[in-house]
């Protein structure tokens, strides 16, 4: 018996389409040309068609027709919420839930179906192998839209994954090759696939991924997901603990020891990845060779150093067990002032707004008036300032802190500004007196709708100074806000400056004010950010 809610079947419901013909006739008319009007009348028409009662043979040939319009509408509304900031603005979360409501959907006409293979309806057990496919392969493209928009991906929603290759080893068709021509270049499948390519994508930590690694990834699944077994008796590796799922969970697969899988887990299966570790192996090692990426069938837009770095990240992900860290965290349930983008951060590390170096020591009449009424000058013009210009701090909680890493939740509904992977950050615990820098490595909004942020923080103290280019037609131009960090030694670390993206070049020459002006030559990018780069110098005479 299936435990996800079916829609009701009601004699009154009236879709647009009652079988297949009529359904492709209707599609003629659906303005694909206007994306999110097609979307809604889709999702309209598919979630009354799961209302309506008809024989599994006739329901299964119109889920079958609606296959490529759907497919074709949601990637392209999936742009719209794709590559965005987070948290989302409202029209992007609507888009968003929009899109995965119509997967739901479809993934619950073909559910339909399997309920009836099991019951035995005439003429529907032979497509056993095809609906089962086609469940999982929508359970599992729900799944991949959450992590395009870095979203928890629900409990629920693993429970289903699990319930429904479950079932497909019940009607004894895992392994039935089917085709699939939704899949971008290799069309045949089977459910265990299907079932796969959703537990690895889950398995690579995809909130940690920019848009392109994930495509990427789904692009490898697609190729490499049928080389991994599932099996009911452990593999029993020296050294490796199991990869284990539990079928009646609501988990993504883990490694874990046989005693643990003992103790907390009701129906394993144990996955076997062998095969795909040695692939990503091979690979890694003619990637470092020189072999080219599309060569080794990774596709023409796939290159190097990132290609191996990413194939390097999945063979850790899918086939070794979790290192135990270097530094070990610490439970931190206080708070952090967070602030982002370069002109914020340098204001509040430097406690004043941005001014020409130089400039300070004139006086505004404003600031004479101040001096000789109160013997001060006010600092309620620079709060003024910076809340005009948005830099003011935000209040985030700390879930877990260690010496380079900070885990981050602000929850939903506070103010703040929206956050990307890969962008510079200025973080001051309350049991800090300074602000460090860090990069936001990951990012998680769950369903309540909280945010959650992993930070790296970079390595020294950071000061505030400010930057400009030198030579003959940069005579005019006015210094930037940047910002420079000590080295530490102990990590490997040179001295370095933190500029804004796009400001480096091989042995390019700038001047850096601290006190006075100093001219220093750009040697090498330490690391880029979305925003940033941090980059090692060295001072001219």
């Amino acid at each position: 018996m299936n435990d996800t809610a079916l829609p009701q079947l009601v004699p009154n419901a009236s879709p647009e389409f009652i079988d297949a013909a009529g359904c492709k006739a209707w599609l003629e008319h659906v303005p694909l040309a206007n994306i999110p009007a097609a979307q809604r009348q889709l999702l309209l028409q598919v979630e009354e068609f799961n209302r309506f009662p008809t024989k599994a043979v006739n329901r299964l040939a119109v889920m079958e027709a609606l296959r490529e319009p759907v497919h074709f509408v949601q990637m392209e509304q999936a742009k719209r919420f794709t590559n965005r900031a987070l948290p989302m603005v409202e029209s992007e979360v609507q888009v968003f839930e929009d899109t995965v409501d119509l997967w739901d959907q479809m993934h619950l006409g073909y559910l339909r179906c399997i309920d009836a293979v099991a019951e035995g309806e005439p003429g529907i057990r032979s497509q056993a192998g095809l609906v089962c496919q086609r469940t999982l392969a929508y359970a599992g493209l729900k799944m991949f839209h959450h992590y395009r928009a870095y979203r928890q991906v629900p409990a629920r929603e693993w429970a289903a994954l699990h319930r429904v290759y479950a079932r497909a080893e019940e009607l004894r068709v895992p392994d039935e090759m089917v085709k699939d021509y939704m899949n971008r270049d290799v069309h045949d499948t089977s459910p265990r696939i299907a079932y796969l390519r959703a537990v690895l994508m889950g398995m690579c930590n995809p909130n940690e991924l920019a848009q392109r690694q994930i495509t990427f990834v789904a692009f490898l699944l697609e190729r490499w997901a049928d080389r991994v077994e599932i099996l009911k008796e452990p593999v029993r590796e020296p050294d490796v603990p199991e990869l284990v799922v539990d079928l009646t969970g609501d988990r993504c697969a883990e490694r874990i020891s046989l005693a643990e899988a003992g103790r907390g887990v009701s129906v394993p299966r144990y996955l076997d990845a062998r095969r795909l570790a040695k692939s990503l192996r091979n690979r890694i090692g003619l990637l470092r060779k020189g072999e080219s990426p599309a060569k080794l069938a990774l596709g023409e837009d796939c290159v190097q150093p990132s290609c191996e770095q990413l194939l390097v990240f999945l063979y850790r992900q899918w086939y070794q067990p979790r290192p135990t860290r270097v530094l070990e965290r610490r439970s931190a349930m206080n708070e952090a002032e967070v602030c982002n983008g370069m002109a914020s951060i340098h204001y509040h590390i430097s406690g004043q707004v941005f001014r020409q170096p130089g400039t300070q020591g004139d006086l505004s009449k404003r600031e004479r008036e101040e001096l000789a009424t109160f013997g001060r000058i006010s600092t309620r013009h620079d709060d003024e300032y910076s809340e005009s210009k948005g830099i003011v701090l935000e209040r985030w909680r700390l879930e877990d802190e260690s010496a380079q890493g900070l885990k981050m939740l602000r929850p939903a509904g506070s103010p703040g500004k929206r956050f990307s992977h890969g962008q510079l950050i200025g973080v001051r615990p309350a049991d800090s007196k300074n602000f460090m820098l860090g990069q936001i490595r990951w990012l998680m909004i769950n369903e309540n709708g909280d945010l959650y942020a992993g930070v790296r923080l970079l390595p020294g103290l950071p000061a505030a100074t400010a930057v400009r280019s030198t030579g003959i037609n940069a005579l005019k131009e006015q210094y930037i806000p940047g910002l420079s960090l000590t080295g530490v030694p102990a990590l490997d670390s040179p001295p370095s400056l933190v500029l804004a993206a796009g400001w480096y070049r091989p042995k390019r020459v700038i001047e850096v004010f601290v006190d006075t002006p100093v001219r220093v030559r750009l040697t090498d990018v330490i690391e880029r950010g979305a925003d940033f780069e941090r980059v090692a110098y060295e001072i001219l005479p």
